[in-house]
């Protein structure tokens, strides 16, 4: 299906125009039953396939009727949890889990092999910035030479289509983590670029139900007595359901291109302190009198205010007004000598050299503060 777009500057859009909604409806209808058209028949392979959104991606997929989805990950406990519910959703649908790190390219190519996947997912990734922040090496071995392997196999079996699961945090990254995950992107860009494949990019909010997010820490410390602890009391951070995340990525099969970087235009902005209270509040219990909260300032690379998308940057409008696609130069300059400084990276993530490695990274990443300061 063609489609039309328009040529944004960060990024306000008017949608009362009952016309342009009336369009707009009809489009994103139009694009649901061809979604249907892709995924019908065909096997879905999600790496991270038993966390928080590849096990959404799994259970929405279903309704497509794909001839088998195959669900990836290290934790059997969670691999089994997603056959469980996809029982529960539709018998007709065929899901498969295997065990898998990413790190590890022969288990990756020997998975590829066996169930020769149409369309990948590629959820798995260290993502806590504080985590990656502590052990860039870790966020490299898994963000960068992970994704590596994985977008190889994609290549060498003939994968069609691959959706990468980015962050917000990768524009103009600051952290670790983001800085790792832009890598992701120009690794994906690149084989785009040479195998004029559906290789693409999909920039993530914060997951709300995340095993690793906010929601879920503070929940955890209230339900231990507290304190919770925030970083800041104006910090803001952009947060999203697992189900509307998935639903989008989904979605973005069908307006995705060949190296494209998309944007989830979801999500609501929160003040984080906001979050801490009504969360104690929820639980029936007060702020001071029964639970702490204590401010333990922002962690290195981490943004006081997060934006979806920075000003002065262009977009366009695809034909979901919830998926927005950057307007890159899909022959850039980031690609050239790209494969070699790859390498070089996880050369130097394997010797440990921690002060070598954040300076490399910083020359690699376009727009990347200086890490380790």
């Amino acid at each position: 299906m063609e489609f039309s777009i328009v040529i944004i500057s960060c990024i306000r859009i008017d949608w009362s125009v009952s016309d342009s909604i009336c369009v707009r409806t009809s489009a994103e209808n139009i694009m649901k039953e061809e979604l249907g058209l892709i995924l019908e028949g065909k096997t879905v392979l999600i790496t991270g396939g038993g966390g928080t959104v590849g096990t959404e991606i799994a259970l929405q997929a279903i309704k497509w009727k794909p001839d088998r989805i195959v669900c990836l990950g290290r934790s059997k406990k969670k691999l089994v949890d997603v056959v469980v519910n996809a029982q529960k959703v539709s018998s007709n649908v065929h899901v498969e889990i295997d065990l898998c790190d990413i790190t590890d390219r022969g288990r990756i190519d020997e998975l590829f092999s066996k169930y020769r996947p149409d369309i990948v997912f590629h959820m798995a990734a260290e993502k806590d910035i504080r985590l990656t922040n502590d052990d860039p090496i870790r966020a490299v071995t898994v963000n960068v030479q992970g994704t590596c392997n994985v977008v190889g196999a994609a290549s060498e079996f003939g994968v069609a289509r691959l959706a990468f699961a980015s962050s917000i945090k990768a524009d103009h990254p600051s952290s670790v983590m983001g800085a790792t995950k832009r890598l992701g992107e120009m690794i994906v860009g690149d084989a785009a670029n040479h195998l004029s494949r559906i290789y693409y990019t999909v920039r993530l909010s914060n997951v709300l139900e995340s095993s690793g997010g906010v929601h879920t820490l503070f929940c955890k410390q209230i339900e231990s007595g507290g304190p919770v602890t925030v970083t800041h009391p104006d910090a803001v951070r952009v947060f999203v359901t697992a189900k509307e995340t998935a639903e989008l990525l989904l979605e973005t099969l069908k307006v995705a291109t060949p190296g494209s970087v998309l944007s989830l235009m979801s999500g609501n902005k929160t003040n984080v302190l906001d979050l801490a209270k009504n969360l104690i509040s929820s639980y029936g219990l007060v702020v001071e009198d029964d639970i702490d909260i204590d401010y333990v300032g922002l962690r290195d690379g981490e943004r006081l205010v997060e934006e979806t998308i920075f000003d002065g940057q262009e977009w366009a409008l695809t034909s979901n007004k919830k998926i927005l696609v950057h307007r890159t130069d899909k022959q850039s300059d980031q690609y050239i000598g790209l494969d070699n400084s790859i390498n070089e990276l996880i050369s130097v993530a394997k010797e440990k050299d921690l002060t070598s490695l954040l300076r490399k990274i910083s020359v690699i990443v376009p727009d990347c503060a200086e890490l380790g300061q």
